[in-house]
């Protein structure tokens, strides 16, 4: 059943659990002439939980008017197509990410297939990917930084580009409420069914840590992100300073391995990041990204300089 979490603020529960071992929330706000659902979790959320959900609350998913995509994962949008069919909502996001959320394929080779010789996708995994995804739909509303949600409720877009190029965070300056949605992570989050993490995840460096600094500077009472519990302004703050303290660890470590092996590549210290800061599992998404974001910030500052060698 859907729970509020402060006046007209409620929070559904997804299907994601059950399927990739993650908690995942997604939010609905009453906005006054809006009915305003924040991101739309993959394929199977709004028919499988969203709908239900929001039946709990006297509502349906013909009542939506907005959805709102804070950036462009599968976990976020992977819904869209099929809130589509099952209302007349507008779809609004981040106008940095619009050509990912309205093209599979782009999504998929950009971000999973943006270092091929430290990661590949099998078929399988292509397959899974693509079941979460579903159709694509086109972006009504693009967002930008400072812009305001449509609606009576006063709701702020703050472009925090960290997690991914253009994510967003939606403050609710009636309730103080701010929703940070995937990039205030921490050190990452345990899976539900297993003794590994998922590693937090970004793709520039400077962008990462500005955007936390920048929410670390608004005035909030209650810190909700996706994938775990709304958090007071206490916890909240300590979330987003331990989240800039991962940073800096990954930015010795690469220091630190460039100085004793003289050369790195995104592969190797991808592995050393999924395994020496924690559980991570090695190598995948998360820890290549992050890789290949902190060899760059190094080189954009002079510690390291970047080589290509021919491959016969």
């Amino acid at each position: 059943m859907a729970d509020e979490i402060a006046p007209g603020i409620h929070r559904l529960a997804t299907d994601y659990p059950h399927v990739c071992g993650l908690p995942l929330w997604l939010h609905v706000i009453d906005a006054g002439s809006e009915l305003v659902l924040l991101d739309a979790g993959i394929a199977s959320t709004p028919e499988s939980s969203t709908a239900p959900e929001l039946a709990s609350l006297g509502l349906g998913l013909p009542d939506l008017t907005l959805v709102v995509n804070s950036h462009a994962h599968p976990d976020h949008m992977g819904g869209n197509a099929v809130l589509r069919r099952h209302s007349g909502a507008r779809f609004a996001a981040p106008a940095l990410e619009a050509g990912w959320l309205e093209d599979n394929e782009r999504l998929v080779n950009e971000l999973w297939g943006s270092d091929p010789d430290a990661m590949a996708l099998s078929d399988a995994e292509r397959s899974e990917l693509f079941e979460m995804l579903d159709e694509r739909v086109r972006i009504d509303v693009l967002l930008r930084d400072g812009d305001r949600l449509p609606g009576e409720r006063p709701l702020q877009v703050i472009t925090t580009s960290g997690h991914s190029p253009g994510h967003i965070a939606v403050l609710d300056e009636t309730s103080r409420t701010l929703f940070t949605f995937d990039d205030v992570q921490g050190r990452g989050r345990p899976y539900l069914d297993s003794s590994l993490w998922l590693a937090p995840l970004y793709t520039d460096v400077e962008r990462y840590t500005n955007g936390l600094t920048r929410l670390l500077a608004l005035d909030f009472d209650l810190l909700v992100p996706s994938h775990g519990d709304a958090i007071d302004a206490t916890a909240g703050r300590k979330l987003i300073e331990e989240s800039l303290d991962w940073v800096t660890a990954v930015d010795t470590l690469t220091a630190g391995l460039l100085r004793t092996r003289g050369s790195l590549t995104v592969r190797e210290l991808a592995d050393e990041i999924g395994t020496e800061l924690g559980a991570y599992g090695g190598i995948n998404l998360q820890t290549v990204r992050m890789a290949r974001a902190h060899l760059e910030h190094l080189a954009l500052r002079g510690g390291a300089e970047p080589r290509w060698h021919h491959r016969p």
